[in-house]
């Protein structure tokens, strides 16, 4: 069982379920989600992301302690990775990290649209020489401002940007992309290939998981 960690506080079950059946639809893992308390906007600076590690690593263990035998942290800046990894005795994926390593296997140029400031230290550190640039769609701030109908366009025209400047493949720096669906627009519009972070972590859990881990 993969236990998925939404940084984002919710009260409706099929939003909060909602990255993880995108897991079970394409990969057939089991899948349970929790989300984190008191982070009604996400995590969009280093304060949040602060205030959020503890609330990840105990929400980790709790799902260990449900049965859960990976752990999955949907947010594209990795916070509390390396603390949960230390916290509990499962593989523990970050989709920032997850989408970085595919984007690598597929092109030497890789582009970052988040809605950070800058790339996300994780994703910024494996791309490496291949990183060509990050950009911010205007306006927005966190990602309920993402999924807007102008916070779909400005995201677009990031994009866009990222392409201009060379970009081969671009790496969807916010799990809110995976949540509108950004990463077929993208393709569909601007021919270039979208890495979603939440088929990224899949794709890394997939491998791990055995059919006999919940026998």
């Amino acid at each position: 069982m993969l236990g998925i960690i939404r940084v984002i506080t919710m009260q409706d079950k099929a939003t909060i379920d909602l990255h993880g059946r995108v897991i079970e639809q394409r990969y057939g893992l089991p899948v349970t989600s929790v989300c984190i308390p008191d982070q009604p906007k996400g995590i969009y600076d280093d304060i949040t992301d602060r205030e959020a590690v503890p609330k990840i690593v105990l929400a980790a263990q709790q799902l260990v302690e449900r049965g859960c035998t990976s752990i999955g942290i949907s947010c594209a800046a990795d916070p509390g990775l390396e603390e949960t990894r230390q916290a509990v005795a499962v593989p523990v994926h970050g989709a920032g990290s997850c989408a970085a390593l595919l984007a690598l296997t597929s092109a030497r140029r890789v582009g970052v649209l988040t809605i950070l400031d800058a790339a996300p230290p994780f994703i910024r550190r494996i791309l490496g020489e291949s990183y060509i640039g990050t950009e911010r769609p205007e306006g927005v701030r966190t990602t309920l401002d993402l999924n807007t109908p102008q916070g779909k366009e400005a995201a677009m025209v990031g994009a866009l940007r990222l392409q201009e400047k060379g970009a081969e493949v671009i790496v969807l720096a916010c799990t809110g992309f995976v949540t509108m669906n950004f990463a077929a627009e993208l393709e569909r519009k601007l021919g270039i290939r979208a890495i979603d972070p939440i088929v990224a972590l899949g794709a890394a859990a997939s491998v791990r998981w055995q059919p006999h881990d919940e026998e």
